[in-house]
């Protein structure tokens, strides 16, 4: 595993996402060997979770894994739905999903989605969260470049850690203008679907020629390249999901090492970055 430092945090480049995991007692075994696998095999201690995902079931399927490692070891994720900030619920959310997750706090939580919830009443709230010790850094998911300048403007708003946005190799919007204020203001990016979002985006990509081609080139597959290309600057980390063990070994093939310039300027033509502000995208 590779790792960035942020803020003082060793984080690692890429960590599981845990979306739809826990919900069927058919495939709850292989989504627990995957996850133990990521941990164990690929040191993927990143893991990404809501309470929205399951109503909770989520946080329960991975509180029964997380138990049998060392605690220090992880970087738990987790985040809290727009409605229950606006009520004012941050600590009985998080205090559910903690009791969910079988720990003591959560090392970032973030806001899911903004939904217009006015920023300093989610600033307090996630302020009171870090001073009572259930979760050690805060940040939001889904805001785009205006909602991070008014998040910037409350009071205490630059303890914001990290932005979670929808990034890939299909999806560039994020990196002509969000991407670069995050880095300007010390927000860590955390990008989710670096797989693209669905199967069917996922193999178009995968399948192309060219793609395909310069994975091969690249001792990579056309998954691990996907990977390779949005950690390709070490200046953000990524989660993906997969219940496949197969599918795993797949992604994570080689992906550690960089791309070179010549395949990088390739990949660059084929999916080609804005040369314009976009309205960003989310799932």
């Amino acid at each position: 595993m590779k790792y960035l430092v942020h803020r003082g945090i060793k984080i690692p480049l890429i960590g599981f996402g845990s979306y739809g995991f826990g919900l069927d007692s058919q495939t709850a075994r292989s989504e627990e060997n995957t996850v133990r696998s990521g941990v164990e095999s690929f040191g993927m201690t990143l893991i990404d979770t809501a309470e929205s995902y399951g109503d909770g079931a989520g946080e329960r399927f991975l509180g029964k894994i997380i138990k049998d490692f060392n605690r220090n070891d992880l970087f738990i994720v987790d985040k809290i739905l727009p409605e229950n900030a606006e009520k004012n619920g941050f600590f009985t959310s998080c205090r559910n999903s903690l009791d969910r997750l079988g720990v003591d706090s959560i090392d970032l939580y973030l806001l899911h989605w903004r939904e217009g919830l006015a920023l300093q009443g989610v600033v307090d709230g996630m302020e009171e969260l870090v001073q009572s010790g259930m979760i050690k850094h805060w940040g939001v998911s889904n805001f785009d470049t205006a909602d991070m300048a008014e998040l910037f403007d409350c009071v205490n708003g630059e303890n914001c850690f990290c932005n979670q946005i929808l990034y890939n190799i299909c999806t560039r919007g994020p990196e002509y203008e969000l991407i670069p204020w995050c880095k300007e203001h010390d927000v860590l990016v955390m990008a989710y679907s670096p797989l693209c979002h669905g199967e069917k985006d996922r193999l178009a990509v995968a399948r192309h020629p060219r793609v395909a081609d310069i994975a091969r080139r690249e001792n990579k597959t056309p998954e691990s390249l996907m990977l390779s290309f949005v950690i390709r600057n070490n200046d953000l980390v990524t989660v993906f999901k997969t219940s496949d063990i197969n599918r795993l070994k797949n992604n994570m093939q080689n992906v550690f090492a960089p791309i070179t310039k010549e395949n990088d300027k390739a990949l660059s033509q084929l999916f080609q970055a804005p040369d314009r502000r976009t309205k960003l995208k989310t799932i």
